[in-house]
């Protein structure tokens, strides 16, 4: 189901502070079928990037808490991601930019949260 509302995303790292900001929307009574983690994969595009092997597939564990119980987790590749993002309800456009943001930056997945209401978590800076 798409919303009417545009989706709030949050570049993120896969870290505690990630968990922390789902336990905050869980805990403001977001359910996990409004919050979504998706994971930019670059094993999933058959990628032989030494660089972004190693900044994807070794940090990976950082994350703290049971995340996956409280938000939807998904771990795929960029044509994967894309397609996640618009069903979520963003533009083909808006996907494709969010996806070259995750493959040219530090960060390593996205806070998908339909219809986030109250300022429960910190924007990027």
């Amino acid at each position: 189901m798409i919303s009417a509302t545009k989706p709030f995303v949050k570049f993120h790292k896969y870290d505690a502070e990630l968990a922390s900001d789902v336990h905050a929307l869980n805990s403001a009574g977001y359910n996990s079928d409004d919050i979504w983690v998706l994971k930019w994969n670059p094993d999933k595009n058959h990628s032989n990037q030494r660089n972004n092997f190693y900044k994807y597939s070794t940090h990976f564990e950082s994350a703290v808490g049971h995340i996956d119980s409280m938000a939807h987790f998904f771990d795929n590749g960029g044509k994967e991601l894309r397609t996640r993002l618009e069903k979520l309800g963003l533009t083909k456009d808006e996907c494709s930019a969010l996806v070259r943001e995750l493959q040219e930056t530090d960060y390593t997945c996205l806070l998908v949260v339909r219809d986030l209401k109250d300022n429960i978590i910190k924007m990027n800076d």
